[in-house]
This record gives structure tokens, sequence and C-alpha cells, in this order.
């Protein structure tokens, strides 16, 4: 596309660290995004998280104080593995445990961040690491890009989304009354991402999140990267080390390229499902108590009602969607994520999806896929989509009396 501006190279770069005969050196792969917020140094790779230090130091320049920020969920070595790193180049180590998950990302824990700041004398001229999930990492972006009117982070995500996601996208703080509304523009100037560092458990949210994200940004970048995504599924479910590699970079540079298009309409790509998503899920957390499904299944469910409307509202070219809505839904099946069974009401899903869209913009468009590659906010009607919620909360209805009784 004509507008896009951004250029990613992607590098391999083989470290010696005098191995034994029989342990191949560590390669780590590094590409450069260059998002409408700041310039990221992404490297990728088995081993990377040893080299937080010298790959810090090309970035603030002469080592000084350094606080390492992490949630209380992240593995004890990890956390040793960048001190030893860090100390090693010659930072002064400092360290701040928060909370993990969303209960990182709010003003409550930003303020602890603050205070350890001040407390430890970081300045402009040293740096901030995170350490943990997406949701962690989104709150060091906030504050490192409001410290001292911005001061370098560090991202060093342990979780599939906070490597895809975050790096390109950084969520919004939730504030009292208001989820997800809270955005500062900043972008983490380094994202080591580790393969190792990340959950084996195949149902783990961020790498249910992380492949959802996979499948949104691959139909918004377009064919050929969803068709590589297609390629390394059964890779990437197997936890094989290359292809997740290979998607990484590859699906952050794409991601990249929507965010940091100069057509509003293009940027507009990264909102796919997330409406639709976040509707239901406060609608199941109105329900009353019951087992969450997460982030990664929530948007999941927004990608399947997003193409589905696609189809209906672009009747000329339905049976070229219809390609589009069975090759997604295909490998949403294979990433682990199932539909969610639910006994909802499509008008309250409605007023929901409503309220949701209203609450950040003055129009009510949700963003469809027309095709690969091209995402926009479409204007839809009101019976069509009343239509299409009503078949899916019937069907989901359908789904969760066939679900076996839990213990």
């Amino acid at each position: 596309m004509s507008e896009e501006t951004t250029e990613a190279a992607t590098v391999d770069e083989t470290k010696a660290v005098a191995p034994a005969p029989d342990v191949p050196p560590v390669v780590v792969r590094r590409q450069s995004l260059a998002t409408r917020m700041g310039v990221c140094d992404m490297r990728v790779g088995v081993g990377a998280t040893a080299q937080l230090g010298e790959a810090l130091r090309g970035v603030v320049g002469k080592p000084r104080r350094v606080l390492v920020v992490h949630s209380a969920d992240v593995p004890a070595d990890v956390v040793e593995e960048a001190r030893r790193s860090l100390v090693d180049t010659g930072f002064a180590f400092h360290q701040l445990e928060l909370a993990g998950g969303r209960a990182s990302r709010n003003l409550d824990e930003a303020t602890r961040a603050f205070e350890a700041l001040a407390s430890h004398g970081i300045t402009a001229d040293d740096a901030i690491v995170a350490v943990g999930d997406a949701d962690l990492v989104s709150t060091l972006v906030f504050v490192a890009s409001t410290w001292c009117a911005g001061t370098v982070l560090a991202a060093v995500p342990t979780t599939l989304d906070g490597m895809v996601d975050v790096t390109v996208t950084p969520r919004a703080l939730d504030v009292a009354g208001a989820d997800e509304m809270l955005l500062a523009k900043g972008v983490a100037r380094l994202a080591v991402c580790d393969p190792a560092n990340l959950p084996d458990a195949p149902d783990d949210p961020g790498t249910l999140m992380g492949r959802a994200v996979m499948v949104a940004g691959a139909v918004t970048a377009g064919e050929t990267t969803f068709s590589e995504l297609a390629v390394r599924a059964d890779g990437i479910v197997a936890h094989d080390p290359d292809a997740l590699v290979d998607e990484v970079l590859d699906i952050t540079k794409g991601r990249c390229r929507v965010a940091s298009s100069t057509a509003l309409a293009v940027r507009q790509g990264l909102l796919l499902g997330m409406g639709f998503a976040r509707a239901i899920g406060h609608c199941l957390d109105a329900a009353g108590p019951q087992d969450a499904p997460g982030e990664g299944r929530l948007l999941a469910e927004g990608l399947r009602i997003a193409a589905r409307l696609a189809v209906a509202r672009q009747e000329k070219d339905a049976d070229a969607l219809l390609g589009l809505v069975f090759a997604q839904d295909a490998l949403l099946e294979k990433f682990g994520l199932a539909e969610v069974p639910c006994d909802l009401d499509a008008d309250d899903v409605l007023a929901a999806l409503r309220a949701e869209e209203l609450s950040r913009s003055n129009r009510f468009m949700p963003a469809l896929p027309l095709d690969y590659g091209r995402v926009r906010l479409t204007n839809v009607p009101d019976d069509l989509l009343h239509q299409h919620l009503k078949a899916w909360c019937k069907a989901r209805r359908r789904l969760s009396r066939h679900q076996p009784p839990t213990a």
C-alpha cells in the first residue's frame, strides 16, 4: 500500500559465548519497528534475555541506573538472568514488584512505579526495564513515556501477547468507571522477546490472546501474511521455537505497517474484533459469576462475528469473503480459541456494543474485514446487526446446553 511508511529490517545476530562443542550458538534476530510513537529495536530468539544488558547499553549509551519492574508471577530465574545481564554491563540495578495481569494495568500500580522511580533517582538518562505480561508492559509504557518527559523503556515480555501485541499497540490503563481509556503516546525502545520465557500451558491466557492477535493482525495485514501464519500454525501450536520466532517477527512487522500508515482508514484495522470482544465481556460480567473465557477467546468471537457481518454487508463479494470466514474459523480452532458457550440476549449484546463504541467515538461503525488487508469502519444497519447477534446468541446458547457438567 502506497500510504504505508514503515520500514522494518530483520537481521540475524550470533553472539559467541564459548559454548560446548555440542551446544549451538545463541542466534537472536533483530528488526526495527518504526511506529507513530517511536522506534522499537526488537530482538527475538531463544537466549535473548542474556543479551539484555548489551542491547540496552546500545540504546542509552553509558550505563547508569536501571529500575527493573516485574510482576509477582514472573519466574525468579528470569528476573535473575535479566539482573545478571544488566549488572555485568555496568548498570546500577534497582527492583520493583507489581501485580500481574489486569490488576497491574491501572493508575494505582502506575503510581507505585512513579514512587519507585523517584526514590531511586531515575532520570531521563537512565532506563526502565519491564519484565512480565502484556498488562504490566503496557503500564510501564505509560509510566516511561511520562516520567521526565520520556525515559527509555526496555520490555522483556513473558507472554505471547506481550510480544505480538504490546510491542506495537500498548494497552490503555483502567480508571474508575472507565476501562481501557487512559493511553499515553509511548513505545518500548527495546523489546527482548525470548521464547524460553513463555509458559508451556496451551490454555495460558497470554498465549491464547497472542494467537488471537496473530489472526486479527494477519487478516488486517493481507492475504500473504495470513497464508504464512496458516503455514506456521502447527509449529506454533507445537511450541516450535523457529516457527514462533518467524511469526513474531512477521506479525509485528505487518501490524506495525498498519499502525504507522498515514491513512486513518488503514490504521482502523487495529480495531478488528475489539468492540465485539469488549461488549461480550461486559455482558458475561453482568450475567453473574461463571468461568471467564479470557480475552483471547473473546477476541476470537469478535473476529467471527465481524467476518460474518462483512459477508452480509458485501453481498456482491459474498463468495470471496466466505473463504476468509472459513479460513479464519479453521485457524482460530487450531489455535485453541474455541467458541464461548454462554446464554446471552442479543438486545443486551447490541446495547453493550453501542455503549462500548460510543464511549470511544461519536460514530457507531464496527470494524469489518471487507477483504484480506482491507479492514474498515463500516456502517451496519441495526436490523442486520441485531439479526447476526441474535443468531450468534442462539448458537452459543445451544453450545452451552451441550457442555458437560463440571464438578
